[in-house]
């Protein structure tokens, strides 16, 4: 069980990377697949960027807390994506509930079962 813990951890770690490598270099692709306009676009691009840097630093959080072992802050930044999640299901698209919130509280039930 601690490795399906690990490794599903591990799976919403790089799955926060990927967001930040769409909200940074790949803004301008990824807005259009959201049905922003090219105008859109080009405004949100700062945003986007910075909520990239935001998605790259859970990443690193919690990929640093697996690799110390530190169990609580695992479930800590676990528990950060679940909610993030959940309002941005509420305020931007339900599938990233699916997206985001899932994937983190499989993890998170793995981590506590473990």
């Amino acid at each position: 069980m601690a490795t399906a813990a690990l490794v599903m951890s591990a799976i919403v770690a790089l799955l926060h990377f990927g967001f930040m490598i769409m909200e940074t270099v790949g803004w301008e692709k990824m807005g259009r697949r959201f049905g922003l306009s090219k105008e859109e676009v080009k405004a949100t691009k700062m945003l986007a960027a910075n909520q990239g840097i935001y998605n790259g630093a859970v990443a690193a959080t919690l990929l640093w807390a697996l690799a110390t072992g530190n169990t609580p802050a695992v479930m800590a930044m676990l528990v950060f994506v679940i909610v993030v999640g959940i309002f941005g299901a509420a305020t931007v698209k339900v599938t990233i509930l699916v997206i985001q919130s899932v994937p983190a509280a499989i993890a998170l039930l793995l981590q506590y079962l473990a």
